[in-house]
């Protein structure tokens, strides 16, 4: 009998780890929506709110959280030898209160050994990884370990291995007057092989998981450009992914100073068909591209020449839409016709079968993008709070460009 309960018990834990793998294989096999989360502490009150609001998953990055250790989780990006055990427990922790709330997770990060993020690293770009394959392996050492610690965990839908890669900053560095493609032969075979170092992080990670699903980024901060040079994966499971803040002279504040508005037929913004690595001046001969037709303006016209780069690469390689995850996108919330800019974004990912997620959902750090404030300043008294140290919450409500995100949240 003793023998039968072990055995039951052994056949049971077996049938729900199954279960599990095919829950995170069957969730990209058709169109999910969500949102990312860049935010210092994430509580759960935030992962309520999160399902309140019918997101499918979150794009988890965990960089920005407490530790003792120069680097979350990687201990030190200098020289990695395994993951913080404390760290490891903390993120343990919000993936178990994920769950506890049906919200599931897609797991990335923005430091790598060799890769330190920016904004950690003193405002320096750090390329080591790009330049010397020591980091590489560092790298792979690093998801190995991470995907063996957080195997059949039941919010996770899959990893993403790395947020928004630069090697065209390491090498070259890549001058968008040269086609990407051109640029990619020089470093083809060396540690700035994004290819290679993908098809290394997939090794990695199906050294101990041989079912959880995972998302690559295209290079040039996961440009859409970048697809030209990206090359698939002989893996089912994994996903291919790209981030739209173009055109950026528009989409960012500060770039903008409320000179453009969206839509505006007359603005100065020019796209290649078939090359819109660059979105302003004229492509055509940048590209090395013949007369091919040209779209002026900015609205809904060029958003779709700006990601034809994915349109065409999934058509050249046969991969079907419930494969490509558009990882981020959005804009400034005072920019002028920032709602329509958003709607026509969501219009053209759902009409391609895209996965999407938006940036951002309630971000505790920066108020940017969080659309349920609406297009006002925060206020003097709001940043009075802050500077005494304080966490206020600012003032969400429903306004229409956050109806814009739930009305497409909602059509499912």
């Amino acid at each position: 009998m003793r023998s039968l309960i072990i055995y039951s018990i052994a056949a049971l834990l077996a049938l729900t780890s199954i279960t599990r793998a095919q829950s995170a294989i069957d969730f990209w096999n058709h169109q999910v929506r969500g949102a990312n989360c860049f935010n210092e502490n994430v509580t759960a009150e935030w992962f309520d709110a999160a399902d309140s609001v019918g997101l499918d998953f979150v794009r988890l990055v965990p960089n920005k959280w407490h530790t003792t250790h120069r680097d979350f989780l990687a201990g030190n990006a200098d020289n990695y030898t395994g993951l913080v055990p404390e760290d490891l427990a903390e993120l343990k922790r919000v993936l178990d209160l994920a769950h506890e709330h049906g919200v599931r997770v897609l797991l990335s990060t923005l430091t790598l050994p060799g890769a330190r993020w920016r904004q950690q690293n003193g405002g320096t770009w750090d390329t080591r990884l790009w330049t010397d394959a020591k980091y590489r392996t560092q790298a792979r050492d690093f998801w190995r370990d991470l995907a063996r610690e957080l195997k059949d965990h039941p919010a996770l839908v899959g990893y993403n291995i790395l947020n928004e890669p630069v090697p065209e900053k390491a090498v070259g560095p890549y001058d968008d007057r040269t086609p990407i493609r051109e640029w990619y032969r020089t470093v083809r075979g060396t540690a700035a092989d994004l290819n290679e170092f993908n098809r290394t992080m997939v090794e990695a990670i199906r050294e101990v998981d041989s079912t959880i699903p995972i998302v690559i980024d295209a290079g040039l901060w996961a440009a859409p450009g970048a697809f030209e040079y990206l090359e698939p994966i002989a893996d089912t499971l994994v996903v291919y992914s790209f981030h739209m803040y173009e055109p950026w002279e528009y989409v960012n504040r500060k770039a903008n100073g409320g000179k453009l508005g969206y839509p505006d037929t007359a603005a100065d913004f020019t796209c290649a068909v078939g090359d819109p690595v660059s979105t302003s001046g004229d492509n055509n001969a940048a590209s090395g591209a013949d007369s091919t037709q040209l779209v002026h303006g900015l609205d809904k016209q060029l958003l779709a020449c700006l990601i034809e780069p994915v349109v065409q690469w999934q058509a050249d390689n046969r991969v079907p839409s419930n494969r490509i995850l558009v990882g981020e996108f959005g804009c400034h919330r005072m920019n002028p016709g920032v709602g329509a800019y958003l709607g026509d974004l969501i219009y053209l990912f759902n009409a391609h079968g895209w996965h999407w997620a938006f940036y951002s959902f309630r971000e505790d750090t920066w108020d940017g993008m969080d659309y349920e404030i609406g297009t006002r300043p925060l206020g003097a008294a709001y940043w009075e709070a802050v500077e005494r140290g304080e966490h206020p919450t600012p003032p969400r409500s429903s306004n229409p460009i956050w109806q814009t995100i739930q009305k497409a949240l909602d059509q499912k």
